[in-house]
């Protein structure tokens, strides 16, 4: 797929599905606030705000296990925003888009709606208008491909009309010197 908001969506739409996936003890107001900041405000920073402060009150009860993202984002607290962006990119390079696609059916988080709903939409008027200009194509080249048939098979039936006619010019031909040969043998 081709266009910037389909591929930032499906970044976003991996990125967060991914890491969310083991984060069920994020508040819902936090994942919320999280979504927002990375869909509907696109600020990276923001978003890494959020998993630092919610980061902070989970770790100061418990000091020995953090979470994939956890990881991420403590790593990446001095990070800028292109390299959060770059995580999301190297994220979503090894999904195709079709994959992708297919994956998004599959959410029902109610959080996630909105954006799932973007992507699939461009994806469809991607894709309707590469069809309409895929299916244009091939009728004209079928339409022309149908004609050199009929050229060519028009073009053979006059051949062999003309050889029909040629044929029988020559047979007339040849009786009328026949004739005229037999006339003169007998005079």
């Amino acid at each position: 797929m081709k266009g910037t908001d389909f591929k930032r969506l499906k970044e976003r739409l991996i990125f967060i599905r991914d890491h969310l996936k083991g984060r069920q003890e994020l508040a819902s107001e936090k994942r919320a606030e999280l979504i927002q900041a990375l869909f509907s405000e696109g600020d990276l920073h923001r978003a890494q705000q959020i998993f630092s402060k919610s980061d902070q009150h989970k770790d100061a009860g418990q000091g020995s296990w953090l979470s994939p993202l956890a990881d991420l984002f403590s790593l990446s607290k001095g990070r800028d925003e292109d390299s959060l962006q770059k995580e999301m990119k190297k994220l979503a390079k090894g999904v195709s888009d079709s994959d992708f696609l297919l994956d998004i059916k599959g959410i029902t988080d109610e959080d996630l709606r909105t954006p799932v709903q973007e992507a699939e939409a461009l994806a469809h008027t991607q894709l309707s208008s590469l069809i309409d200009r895929t299916v244009g194509k091939m009728t004209h080249a079928i339409l022309w491909a149908q004609q050199d048939a009929c050229k060519q098979s028009i073009r053979r039936e006059v051949e062999a009309n003309e050889r029909t006619a040629l044929g029988r010019t020559l047979v007339d031909f040849i009786r009328d010197i026949n004739k005229c040969s037999m006339g003169r043998r007998n005079s």
